[in-house]
């Protein structure tokens, strides 16, 4: 291993980081995560500094030779699932199970994978979280089941709005207003049915908590500036979720 040119050491390393970092890993794990593969790759010596949009990776060899590189990144998501395979992949590098081209192999094969579950999955999903949060506010069935096909009607609203590559906090601002609506509605009908609960039910998948947590986690880490950066993304998330409550409720 010590032999492996350096750019090749560099150019694994950044890659697991982009792959992280994109999926919504905290900064810290990845900075851990390009040091320990660097340095299983042969690196004598390794410098990280990661932020939400960007990794910076300096590696230098027994040499004494150094090679600095970064890797802008501008579209993030939540993908558990991939970051958990480039935990286990840079687990196997330092304890020699894997080899540095197989490494780099698994490394393109979870980048180039299809992000996240199909459409119908995901609508079931945030519909469950919309139906569990409209019973732990006492809702009735009414409400339990209009929260669930809110949550599901705005899961489809995020996914048509990302197929059209919309400006950032879109989804967030338009799940929010159809939430509000189809809530509103639902009370107009049924006013036996609480327009709060379904609403509220309804905006739970929109809720940023792990944007929330990492954020969290980075300023006690003390990445300060990943900390500040993911805290106004989430709060700004926020702000387009509950500006789509309230121009529907000032409406309706």
């Amino acid at each position: 291993m010590k032999d492996v040119p350096i750019e090749e050491i560099v150019g694994l390393a950044v890659l697991a980081g982009e792959v992280m970092l994109r999926n919504g890993a905290e900064t810290s794990r990845v900075e851990e995560t390009m040091y320990h593969i660097a340095r299983a790759c042969g690196a004598d010596k390794a410098e990280c500094f990661v932020i939400p949009t960007g990794v910076f990776l300096t590696v230098s060899d027994s040499s004494g030779r150094s090679l600095t590189t970064m890797r802008r990144i501008r579209d993030r998501t939540i993908n558990l699932d991939r970051i958990a395979k480039v935990n286990e992949l840079s687990r196997g590098l330092a304890e020699r199970r894997i080899d540095r081209a197989e490494a780099l192999a698994l490394l393109n094969r979870t980048a180039g994978e299809r992000t996240g579950f199909s459409l119908l999955p995901s609508m079931l999903a945030s519909g469950t979280v919309g139906g569990c949060f409209a019973v732990l506010q006492d809702g009735g069935a009414g409400e339990t089941a209009a929260a669930f096909a809110t949550a599901m009607a705005v899961r489809y609203i995020a996914h048509a709005v990302s197929r059209l590559h919309g400006v950032q906090f879109t989804f967030e601002f338009l799940g929010a207003l159809a939430a509000a609506a189809l809530g509103s509605l639902t009370h107009y009908f049924w006013p036996g049915l609480s327009r709060d609960v379904i609403v509220v039910g309804g905006i739970m998948p929109l809720v940023p908590g792990v944007a929330i947590t990492n954020a969290i986690r980075d300023v006690i880490a003390g990445d300060l500036l990943s900390g500040l950066s993911r805290g106004l993304e989430a709060a700004l998330t926020s702000v387009a979720v509950a500006m789509g409550v309230v121009i529907v409720l000032a409406v309706l």
